[in-house]
């Protein structure tokens, strides 16, 4: 009998029970947090810009504003391609342990800089570190926990996200953006910290042949009961059916199969949704688009602050309700109400009625709102769409699609606010939302109350219904979910 066996034999069954439920709460935080930290990249420059601007130590040149704003999307691209194959590789919790260097790194190059070159680089790396992140941290969750859990572990990091920006905007608003930088360092430094007390992933483990491994860290996050034993034969059993070493022919046969093509373009047009829809984009440069919106009328600091809270009340209420809400009709009801509350924000501007600023006001709360829990429910399928041979490089290659199009989306958008106005923007975001939830409607997956094997099962077979010969190895699942 192990250790961990009889430790788990002389222990109340429900105390065990919550044990393993709080190691897979523990290991969500540590990974969440570095998605905070991905936050704080995300919603600094909206308040570091004009800090810079006033700023008579720092050359100030407001063509790079642009630039120091979409520099990180465009670094988020190379760091999730490269995300997967690491994860993959050395393993999802090892992953992020790594990304934790590099991200404390580029906010103290952001701290010392004393020109746009160094603050382009310290954007730069932050942006890497915060694109490998989302993938890794999002696999990572999916595979510990239990899939009853996994739809609302699986929000937690967009949570984490939007709770960040929240937190850049107040800190790098109050302080001096020099400290602020190095006050950014302190949610890394807290997940080096849990991670060192967490287990790796067992599928990972298990799928590179550290079976004892593998054993041991599914029974830390699953428990061993009846249930759980099943499970673990189950996986162990798929473990048993491939061979020993995944080469790489059987990878690129994976990847260029039209399961795996279908996947991708339907994760694409998710993301072309949410980043195409504006949201995020409000992160960049929040006070600057609230102002011309609302010409002066309201203090688009504050209104920026009680943007964020909603982001996070949204987040947070479509983490509550997870287990009951199907993901697939909610997440297109969202790209149809997003685009509606985008055109009569449209309408507002063109009429420019006097005295009903609060109209607008409400269109924009109502948006903020909407299209935050679109963009928490779109990660989560980036994490259960993909087979798990290849689902660290699916889920990097899909996110550096979405961080591509953020890019393209903060380049742009000051261009299109001087050169079209801000009607044309919302306009924009109203049109791309509605087409891209069309679209969806036909094509995304419905995945609540699925187990991993169950989607995988579902979306590569082949018509007569047999298995695809993609050889598909996955999370144990529990059969009463």
């Amino acid at each position: 009998m192990t250790k961990l066996n009889v430790i788990e034999a002389v222990v109340p069954e429900q105390l065990v029970k919550s044990t393993h439920i709080c190691r897979q709460i523990c290991a969500t935080i540590a990974a969440s947090l570095l998605s905070l930290s991905g936050g704080l990249t995300f919603g600094f420059t909206a308040v570091m810009l004009p800090q810079l601007e006033a700023d008579p130590e720092f050359p100030y040149d407001k063509k790079f504003d642009s630039w120091i704003a979409s520099i990180s999307p465009l670094a988020m691209i190379m760091g999730c391609l490269f995300s997967g194959s690491m994860s993959d590789g050395i393993g999802r919790k090892m992953g992020q342990i790594v990304l934790i260097f590099p991200f404390m790194i580029g906010w103290i190059i952001m701290g010392f800089s004393t020109n746009n070159v160094f603050m382009l680089i310290g954007r730069f790396i932050t942006g890497i570190c915060t694109g490998a992140i989302r993938p890794n941290t999002m696999v990572y969750i999916g595979e510990l926990t239990d899939p009853k859990y996994r739809a609302i572990a699986l929000f937690i990091p967009s949570a984490a996200i939007h709770i960040g920006a929240f937190i850049s905007h107040v800190v790098g608003k109050y302080v001096y953006w020099r400290y602020s930088c190095f006050v950014f360092i302190i949610p890394n430094l807290i997940t080096l910290t849990m991670l060192m007390f967490v287990k790796e992933s067992p599928l990972w483990l298990l799928t590179k042949g550290k079976i004892d491994e593998g054993i041991i860290s599914f029974r830390l996050f699953r428990g061993n009961g009846e249930t759980s034993e099943k499970e673990l034969a189950k996986v162990l059993e798929k473990c048993q059916e491939k061979t020993e070493q995944s080469n790489f022919k059987d990878n690129m046969d994976i990847i260029f199969s039209k399961p795996f093509m279908k996947s991708l373009m339907t994760i694409l047009l998710l993301f072309i949704a949410v980043q195409w829809c504006g949201i995020n984009t409000l992160s960049f440069y929040a006070e600057e688009i609230f102002e011309k919106t609302f010409s002066g009328d309201i203090d688009s600091f504050m209104l920026m602050l009680v943007t964020d809270c909603i982001r996070v009340l949204a987040s947070v209420v479509v983490c509550i309700f997870a287990r009951v809400i199907p993901r697939k009709p909610t997440f297109v009801g969202c790209c149809f109400s997003t685009s509606i509350v985008l055109v009569a924000l449209v309408v507002y501007l063109y009429l420019n009625p006097a005295g009903l600023v609060w109209l607008a006001v409400i269109c924009m709360v109502a948006y903020i709102m909407i299209a935050s829990a679109l963009t928490c429910i779109s990660w989560s399928f980036v994490a259960e769409i993909f087979p798990s041979k290849v689902r660290g490089f699916g889920s990097g290659l899909s996110s550096g699609m979405s961080f591509g199009l953020l890019f393209i989306s903060v380049k742009v958008t000051p261009t299109i606010m001087a050169k079209y106005g801000e009607s044309a923007m919302y306009a924009g975001f109203a049109v791309v939302t509605l087409i891209s939830g069309v679209f969806l409607s036909f094509i995304l997956p419905e995945t609540s109350g699925k187990s991993l094997q169950d989607i995988e099962d579902s979306l590569y077979k082949k018509k007569g219904g047999e298995k695809s010969n993609i050889d598909i190895v996955t999370v144990p699942t529990n059969p009463q979910v």
